[in-house]
């Protein structure tokens, strides 16, 4: 688990703005009644957001970017600073199913031990063998690079040196700029950035929504992340194709690998169910909240001829070929880099750059034997049943601020029913219930200041102030109901843990309960570290009523480690485009 900063003091934060953030995730697609290249071989981070950079020989670089929304069509608004003006006849829309297949087909494999004899359900699995500068204009002190519609959007590209004069260019066009987001307009105005705006046109709906391409001229591949954290969902998935001459890699972010050794599986399932994501998350957060996971690095011509040699089962797995070919067919080698991110990780936007080095194979063997357990022997049947050599903390992820402890089935459902994973949070942190990257609901301890419409606040000026999205939420005895973004989170008491579920009617639901193991009172000693000073959070840091005060780090280097607190991990990132307040309305009853 990262280093949780100590201080006795308060919390440097201050506030970070929330961009327009789109942030429905489109679902990897059923592999039913598809072939070949189209059939999903592993499951995938159902919530990754997924972004595609292709090198081209002149410099230039193609970006396409997966537009996740859910909302109305009236509030759909995706905002995304650029290093330059995209060229000319670039922009356009790209096949959702293309990344998904994309995805799909690159992601991590997972094999059998070689002297475990239950069914290989990987048997058949492994890799593939064998700006527009157009018209130009000035409005005031804001520049109109591109105005255009393309596909569903109409599409704009601004810029100024004033972001309050951008900031109302914006709004008079109908692009929705909330409050929040106008701090990070700010600080990506002052660094010379461009602004690639989308809305739906008129007559358009968020059915109409497409992933998103265009080219940068001489530009080095880059993510502006640190406008996703305003609305992000915590321990959200990145996930990046860079093709090119080479391998790619991060230039200003850290590689982070992962120890094949300690890959908990549950026999029995298919697709072979296992931790990878989370050990994603927890190395991310021992590198300090960020870096890169290889998940594979090889030449594209494997892939090129699978797809090349695929019948489409349909229009749409065709239209999918016919955009994916030329990209893996232009560009002799991909990588596929991976994390797992926190709104307040959120920080520092990654580059990426040429790193040569060997291939990596997609393709890992599990082990049979972790920490002493057979996973070979475990018997089938739900994670936390009786006699399971796997329990639910192998695979949860509570966040940097968040440690796991198991909580015995009887509480959450009565006699017989599996044993679930909770999670406590350190002070300055708060329990949500999000989903984790098989689509499930899970729970992630959140960081406070990071909520950027509050009970009064107002969503844009002259709105009527917001309501308190906890008004009839209970979090159980001595908890505290903490609406973050209009979402309803929880405080759980010293010594207990939020658990996470999701009713009939879909909506998301947290409660604090006692779990089977204590948790350590030295745990309620850490905090969360400072925020950057021009990316202040939302509202002051929230203390747990009761925490002991904050542990003294003048012997241990201004820090202290949780490792070995298994289950925790990061908290989390979410879409790259900034989207509009419609997500933070249909989550308003949700925690």
């Amino acid at each position: 688990m990262r280093r949780l900063l100590l201080s006795g003091g308060a919390a440097v934060g201050l506030a970070s703005a929330t961009m327009l953030v789109a942030t429905v995730l489109m679902a990897p697609e059923r592999a039913a009644a598809c072939g070949g290249f189209f059939c999903g071989r592993q499951p995938v981070d159902q919530q990754a957001e997924r972004i595609v950079f292709a090198m081209n020989p002149n410099g230039s670089v193609d970006m396409i970017v997966q537009i996740a929304y859910q909302g109305t069509a009236a509030d759909f608004a995706w905002v995304l600073p650029l290093g330059a003006v995209p060229e000319a006849g670039s922009l356009d829309v790209f096949p959702q199913r293309a990344l998904v297949a994309l995805d799909a087909n690159t992601g991590p494999q997972f094999q059998m031990p070689d002297d475990c004899f239950l069914w290989d359900a990987d048997a058949s699995a492994g890799p593939p063998s064998a700006g527009g500068m157009g018209p130009r204009s000035d409005e005031g002190e804001v520049t109109v690079h591109i105005r255009e519609e393309v596909g569903p959007f109409d599409v704009a590209v601004v810029e100024s040196e004033d972001p309050a004069a951008l900031v109302s260019w914006l709004r008079d066009n109908g692009f929705r700029v909330t409050t929040p987001m106008e701090p990070y307009i700010r600080v990506y105005t002052s660094e010379g950035k461009k602004f690639l705006a989308l809305r739906l046109q008129p007559g358009e709906d968020v059915d109409s929504i497409q992933p998103f391409r265009f080219t940068l001229p001489g530009e080095a591949a880059s993510i502006p992340i640190r406008m996703t954290a305003i609305a992000a969902e915590p321990e959200m998935g990145i996930t990046v194709f860079l093709l090119g001459d080479m391998r790619y890699g991060g230039a200003n972010w850290p590689d982070v690998t992962i120890d094949d050794n300690q890959i908990v599986w549950r026999p029995y399932t298919w697709p072979q169910e296992t931790n990878w994501t989370a050990l994603v998350a927890r190395g991310v957060d021992e590198a300090g909240g960020r870096g890169w996971v290889t998940e594979m690095a090889g030449p594209t011509a494997p892939y090129a001829e699978l797809a090349r040699s695929t019948t489409p089962p349909d229009e749409e797995s065709q239209a999918a070929q016919e955009a994916l070919l030329p990209l893996l067919e232009g560009n002799p080698y991909i990588t596929r880099l991976y994390t797992r991110l926190a709104p307040e990780e959120m920080t520092l936007d990654p580059v990426f750059r040429r790193t040569g080095g060997a291939d990596v194979s997609n393709v890992r063997r599990l082990p049979r034997y972790v920490d002493g357990r057979d996973l070979c022997e475990s018997p089938g049947g739900p994670v936390g049943g009786e006699d399971s050599a796997v329990t639910p903390c192998d695979f949860a992820t509570c966040g940097a601020g968040g440690l796991c402890r198991v909580v015995a089935g009887e509480v959450m459902g009565g006699a017989g029913t599996p044993d679930v994973a909770g999670c406590a949070c350190v002070p300055g942190t708060t329990a949500r219930t999000t989903f984790d990257p098989s689509g499930r609901p899970a729970v992630s301890c959140v960081d406070t200041r990071m909520s950027f419409l509050n009970p009064g606040d107002r969503e844009v000026p002259g709105a009527d102030p917001l309501p308190d999205a906890c008004v009839g939420v209970s979090c159980g005895e001595g908890s505290e109901c903490v609406a973050m973004n209009m979402t309803p989170t929880c405080i759980c008491a010293i010594g207990m843990v939020a658990v996470g579920s999701i009713d009939a009617s879909g909506v998301r639901q947290t409660r604090c309960v006692a779990p089977r193991e204590p948790v350590p009172v030295d745990f309620y000693t850490l905090r969360v570290p400072g925020l950057p000073i021009d990316l202040p959070g939302g509202r002051p840091s929230m203390e747990l009523p009761g925490a002991p005060p904050p542990r003294d780090t003048s012997s241990d280097g201004g820090g202290c480690s949780a490792a070995g607190n298994t289950g925790a991990g990061s908290m989390g990132l979410g879409v790259l485009a900034l989207a509009a307040l419609a997500l933070v309305r249909s989550r308003r009853r949700r925690s």
